[in-house]
């Protein structure tokens, strides 16, 4: 399999993973399923970090640059904005809103998505070593 068609799975595998979270908060929401609504503010920051950072880390995968290094600094600053971004407005567009539950959310998206793309660049040099 060449690099493009493994961009290109992986880029296709973020979009799942977004769609599904998507799917789940919207469903949570209309429904009011307390189990899922529990995982709002996680499911939030994974799509909305998973469309920012994931379109910057493909885009600079087309580059000679350090896939992990790249996806690590990406995905880093687009959660630190998103979440600095959600806390000011978070009070205001929110009555029930929780700090401590925005931030818990941003940082298990930052560990899920950062995690993905190490295994994806680790399972690339391992494909690559034994070409």
């Amino acid at each position: 399999m060449n690099n493009r068609q493994q961009n290109l799975l992986a880029l296709g595998t973020c979009l799942a993973i977004i769609v599904i979270a998507f799917s789940l908060l919207s469903y949570g929401r209309s429904h009011e399923v307390a189990a899922i609504l529990f995982f709002g503010y996680t499911l939030d920051a994974l799509v909305t970090a998973g469309v920012v950072g994931n379109v910057i880390v493909f885009l600079l995968k087309m580059t000679k640059l350090n896939p992990i290094r790249t996806a690590l600094w990406t995905i880093m600053v687009v959660h630190f904005l998103l979440a600095i971004f959600a806390l000011m407005i978070g009070s205001r567009a929110d009555p029930n809103f929780r700090l401590g539950s925005v931030l818990i959310g941003y940082v298990v998206s930052f560990l899920f998505w950062f995690s993905l793309h190490w295994a994806w660049a680790k399972g690339n040099n391992q494909l690559a070593a034994s070409s």
